[in-house]
């Protein structure tokens, strides 16, 4: 009995050592798992508390023409900020009201004062603590020198050196180039969120928009070490920023400068282009404005006199403003009649207008022109003739054939605003007015105008292409591929309304078109009303290619109100003309 007890003992002791043995050896995994193991996670749970990552921006590349001339660049720019943490106190209303007197004393030094209101303080200090707080943008040469000079008195104070956009030709290609304004950096993010961006430069219209992606540069990385309360003890760079590359442009400075100077005062657009392969080498637009008035911000007070002016400054009316092409169509119905067998020596009547029920189409020659061949109609600007001929070719073929020439489609080009203008037909017509496709409407057609509507660049393209056979994608980037197709026409088709182009150029209604030009101009001018009674005005066009054989620049160039194709428009292009073929 006694031995049972003396077993029963030992067995109890036995079992008493092993569960301390199992306790004690659990407690040292957890001491590990705590102290060893964990030390990695807990140091880097303790990191996030106390470092931010912040992204940094990469300059932005610049815009340059194909001679390597800078439309767009980036300049040095200096700002003021305050430090937050050299102001701290114990409670945030305090520390807010520390940097706002601050900020009142260094406001007497440099002479200006600052925009920082007190909530825009409280706000920074509340959201953006650990980063510099702007107080002064932009500074100049006196601001800077007189701050530095008592620099010493302005503890959590420095300067800042960041970049703004400067366009060196101020308002030249301004509708092209476009302008900028200020976002968040972006970048990847990794497996972390970023705590802050810094702002960088981006596009808001133009090129600057359209390329954005493209001219944006690399973001970097830095990161602060911040104390309990979030204030910046120590800052370190992870990664440097890259900038962007440039843009090069087939656009040529020059061209643009003299499309543009033959727009100043009148309102329209022109386009000049290589249709061979489509570059765009001028895309004026009148009037313009300067994007260097946009440089920091585009303000509220610059935006709305901008936006206010009749005149409409910051519409784009080379690829974004539609017209009624006027008699610049008229090529496109001829080569329609010749799509449909008539013959070469075609001839209508012209009486000096063309009368359909009670509708009457007058043309430029009152009394009329008598017998007119179709290509004199080309050269002498024949309304009667052309009414005739699309109402004999009929609205199908002569729609299929403006489609062919691209119209009533977008044209493909590298920019936000790439209008399709309007070929209008039945549906439409329908579905727009809630009526249907009448003779008239096909008349009016026949010669550019009614509902017909296109852009300069499109009709640039449509001159170009009867040039060469080939409709091009236009581009401004200089290093696009270049696309064609062949036109769907004959060449004899073709080589009729080049004979009528290059009459209409050598004594015809566009004579002024080729003055002075060291190259056979082939043309077409175009006079398109719009508006009734005192509101009545005219749209003058007048559109290009040259030479008449192996054509290497087409031009379609309008003026809002003008006098006609011919007196207003014509003379206009044979000066850009000169430029590109005379010898300098």
């Amino acid at each position: 009995m006694k031995r049972d007890e003396s077993m029963a003992s030992e067995l109890s002791c036995w079992a008493a050592m092993a569960l301390f043995v199992i306790g004690l050896s659990t407690l040292a995994v957890r001491l590990k798992e705590v102290q060893v193991d964990g030390a990695a996670d807990y140091n880097y749970e303790k990191s996030r508390q106390s470092v931010r990552r912040v992204q940094t921006a990469g300059s932005r590349g610049r815009i340059i023409d194909r001679r390597g001339r800078v439309l767009a660049d980036n300049r040095r720019s200096l700002s003021i900020v305050c430090n937050a943490s050299a102001f701290r106190k114990r409670t945030w209303e305090a520390t807010e009201l520390a940097i706002a007197g601050a900020v009142s004393n260094v406001a007497e030094i440099v002479g200006r004062p600052s925009s920082l209101s007190i909530s825009a303080i409280r706000r920074h200090v509340h959201q953006s603590l650990a980063m510099p707080l702007v107080a002064w943008r932009n500074l100049s040469e006196q601001e800077l020198a007189r701050f530095a000079e008592q620099e010493y008195k302005n503890l959590g104070f420095s300067v800042l050196e960041t970049e703004d956009r400067t366009y060196p030709y101020g308002s030249l290609a301004c509708h092209l180039v476009g302008y900028v304004g200020r976002d968040h950096a972006r970048g990847e993010e990794g497996d972390e969120r970023f705590n802050f961006r810094e702002m960088e430069l981006c596009g808001r219209s133009g090129l600057e928009l359209y390329y954005d992606g493209f001219l944006r540069g690399v973001a970097g990385e830095k990161r602060l070490l911040v104390d309990a309360r979030g204030f910046t003890e120590r800052e370190w760079i992870v990664s440097e920023p890259r900038r962007g590359p440039d843009l090069e442009l087939a656009i040529d400075a020059d061209i643009q400068r003299v499309a543009e100077a033959q727009l100043a005062g009148v309102r329209g657009a022109c386009v000049v282009l290589d249709p061979r392969d489509g570059s765009v080498l001028a895309f004026a637009s009148s009037p313009g404005f300067n994007p260097n008035e946009f440089v920091p911000v585009l303000s509220r007070e610059v935006y709305s006199r901008h936006l206010n002016d009749p005149a409409k400054p910051l519409l784009n009316r080379a690829s974004g403003g539609t017209y009624a092409p006027g008699s610049t169509f008229k090529p496109v119905t001829a080569i329609a009649g010749l799509e449909m067998g008539y013959p070469a020596d075609l001839e209508y009547e012209c009486t000096g207008v063309f009368v359909l029920g009670g509708m009457k189409l007058h043309c430029a020659r009152r009394w009329g022109h008598g017998p007119i061949s179709l290509r004199g109609a080309i050269k002498e600007s024949c309304n009667t003739f052309f009414c005739n001929l699309g109402m004999d070719v009929g609205t199908n073929v002569l729609m299929s054939t403006a489609r062919a020439f691209g119209l009533g489609s977008k044209t493909g080009l590298d920019f936000p605003e790439d209008r399709a203008g309007l070929v209008p037909d039945d549906a439409w017509k329908r579905k727009t007015y809630g009526e249907r496709w009448y003779p008239g409407d096909l008349a009016q057609m026949s010669i550019g105008q009614g509902m017909l509507l296109a852009s300069p660049m499109q009709m640039a393209l449509v001159a170009g292409a009867i040039g060469t056979g080939y409709m091009v994608t236009p581009h401004l980037k200089s290093d696009l591929p270049s696309t064609r197709r062949r036109l769907p026409f004959s060449k004899r088709s073709l080589d009729v309304v080049r004979e009528g182009m290059r009459l209409v150029v050598s004594g015809g209604s566009g004579a002024k078109g080729g003055e002075g030009v060291d190259a056979e101009v082939c043309g077409k001018t175009g006079t398109a009303e719009y508006g009734s009674g005192e509101n009545r005005r005219k749209n003058t066009w007048f559109v290009a290619y040259a030479p008449a054989t192996a054509p290497r620049a087409a031009v379609a160039l309008v003026v809002e109100n003008g006098e006609s194709g011919g007196s207003t428009a014509a003379p206009k292009v044979a000066a850009i003309l000169r430029r590109i073929f005379n010898a300098q």
